[in-house]
């Protein structure tokens, strides 16, 4: 009996010594992390909708969908086209992927932000291929608009699916088309 109470504290006091140390490496680490993710964030909005000189202006900040306005010039005169984040669950994970638009409406390029899919079928999201510069997949939304059937070929519409991860394919795909449709309707379609 006196050796279970000794080895109970024992293992108390680990416990508790473990958890204070996760806790101090988890309130060190969140800002870094944070600031990583910002990072990332304003290195998509330049990659999705690139030659901004007069930069990105985040609209809607506080609201359920917001969005980023480009500017051509350095003066914010000349809107150059929209951004917007896209989001939906997959089949293992929350898919952000970042969207940039032109002022026609029209996508001009797609970067997957986040996923945590299967490695091998749902991570194919955002593989390259031999021989290409970027990933296939979120390459087939360019060109695309509000008008075009953003949906899944299995679904009836013109986005090849990755072969054994339909759903992944289908959130970020259903996830890009109802962003288009909410940004379009905010930005009164094409300015």
């Amino acid at each position: 009996m006196r050796d279970l109470m000794k080895f109970g504290i024992i293992l108390m006091v680990y416990s508790l010594v473990a958890g204070g140390a996760l806790a101090y490496v988890s309130i060190k680490t969140a800002p870094l992390i944070t600031e990583n993710r910002l990072a990332e964030e304003r290195n998509a909005l330049a990659e999705v909708l690139p030659d901004m000189a007069g930069g990105y202006e985040e609209k809607n900040k506080d609201g359920d969908f917001p969005y980023w306005v480009a500017y051509r010039d350095a003066g914010k005169q000349e809107i150059g086209g929209y951004i917007f984040k896209a989001q939906g669950t997959g089949y293992s994970s929350v898919i952000s992927s970042m969207v940039g638009v032109d002022t026609n409406g029209k996508i001009v390029g797609v970067k997957v932000l986040s996923q945590q899919e299967t490695p091998g079928l749902g991570a194919k999201v955002i593989e390259i291929r031999h021989g290409d510069s970027d990933p296939w997949f979120p390459r087939q939304f360019k060109g695309k608009t509000v008008q075009d059937d953003l949906k899944v070929v299995k679904d009836g519409g013109t986005i090849d699916a990755i072969t054994g991860a339909t759903i992944s394919s289908r959130t970020v795909t259903n996830s890009i088309n109802a962003g288009l449709k909410k940004l379009m309707g905010l930005v009164g379609g094409a300015s």
